[in-house]
């Protein structure tokens, strides 16, 4: 088979893990590079041996021989790419978040349906051990009925700076930066229920007037333009409730873990561990991994999205399911904006 015929826009910090990644493949052959600073993508190709730097992305797309494309820039620069290399009949690779605001998640999502093509979102851990597990478990009906679960995805000093933690580049703090892994985590297992309202706050009442300590992470609280903390309950179609949390910053060194409640056992993540009552007894039981490993989760998204475009299916992970991310992630903003609980619902597509 011959190799993918790939295109990576922004060679930013993530499009550095993703070529690492795809250096240890000759299944996916990097062809052209882009960014708007054209240095960043001329270093880049010269590491790792690609012909051809854009400082336009639409360039690439004008290529007939890239196949799909892998979008590393920043949020707010996600959805305008993706759309139009969709409707230019590129499969689309691009990280999470899926987008900023709902508004460009849904254009993005009705762009992959209008053309037929794939549009993944690179949430790398659904290729590891315990979230393949947890996924299991819970489709086989072990669990029951889900009715309460917890989001939780917390640093207790760790703004990343850089254009992560401004308004013009990220349009959102950790509520999408980290908070996306956790939503997806939790949603993932639940089997994506249609959320129904939105009750959150968000603030950098932290990351404004704090420093970073000695061995952190670095930042200017001067440049932190969005939120640092963000925590919200969400309600679903089906009568479930998640409790969201997610902070860069806080004076706690945990907010508790992911887990999800149903009627014949729980189930929580990190460690994966599994929770019961049988034989009247109450029955703990965290599965084995043995010798199993993870591996390159970045080569392992990269060789699901080549796989479904060489065998014709559909997005490893699709973006109709990502898409109820973004609507949690909006509707915590804008609850946090109003003050009190919003309705939202899952746009059609």
């Amino acid at each position: 088979m011959k190799p993918l015929k790939l295109a990576l826009i922004g060679t930013g910090g993530i499009a550095q893990t993703h070529m690492r990644a795809l250096a240890k493949t000759d299944q996916i052959e990097v062809v052209a590079v882009c960014d708007i600073v054209e240095e960043k993508a001329a270093r880049t190709a010269k590491e790792y041996g690609v012909p051809k730097v854009f400082v336009d992305y639409h360039d690439i797309l004008e290529m007939d021989e890239v196949e799909a494309v892998s979008i590393c820039t920043w949020n707010q620069a996600h959805a305008a790419p993706a759309v139009d290399a969709l409707h230019a009949g590129k499969h689309v690779l691009v990280e999470k978040p899926m987008a900023a605001t709902l508004v460009d998640a849904t254009a993005m999502a009705k762009a992959a349906k209008e053309t037929g093509l794939i549009l993944m979102v690179g949430v790398q851990p659904r290729f590891g051990f315990a979230r393949k597990t947890a996924k299991a478990i819970a489709d086989s009906g072990a669990l029951g009925d889900i009715y309460y679960a917890e989001a939780v995805a917390c640093r207790r000093c760790g703004i990343p700076g850089g254009s992560f933690i401004r308004k013009e580049t990220a349009g959102i703090g950790t509520v999408a930066d980290i908070g996306v892994y956790a939503l997806d985590e939790v949603l993932h297992i639940m089997g994506h229920p249609k959320p129904v309202a939105v009750s959150g706050i968000a603030n950098n009442l932290l990351g404004k007037t704090h420093h970073p300590v000695e061995g952190s992470w670095k930042w200017v609280p001067e440049d932190l333009s969005v939120e640092d903390f963000g925590v919200a309950s969400v309600r679903f179609e089906n009568g479930a409730l998640m409790v969201f949390k997610t902070s860069w910053i806080m004076h706690m060194d945990s907010l508790g873990t992911n887990l999800v409640l149903g009627t014949k056992a729980g189930l929580k993540m990190h460690p994966l561990t599994i929770f019961t009552h049988q034989y009247e007894r109450l029955i703990d039981i965290t599965p084995q991994q043995g010798d199993s490993k993870d591996g390159d989760l970045f080569l392992a998204k990269n060789m699901a999205f080549a796989e479904a475009i060489w065998e014709g299916k559909p997005s490893p992970i699709p973006a109709h399911e990502m898409l109820i991310t973004n609507v949690i992630i909006q509707g915590l903003i804008d609850s946090a904006a109003a003050g009190r609980e919003v309705a939202v619902s899952v746009p059609e597509i």
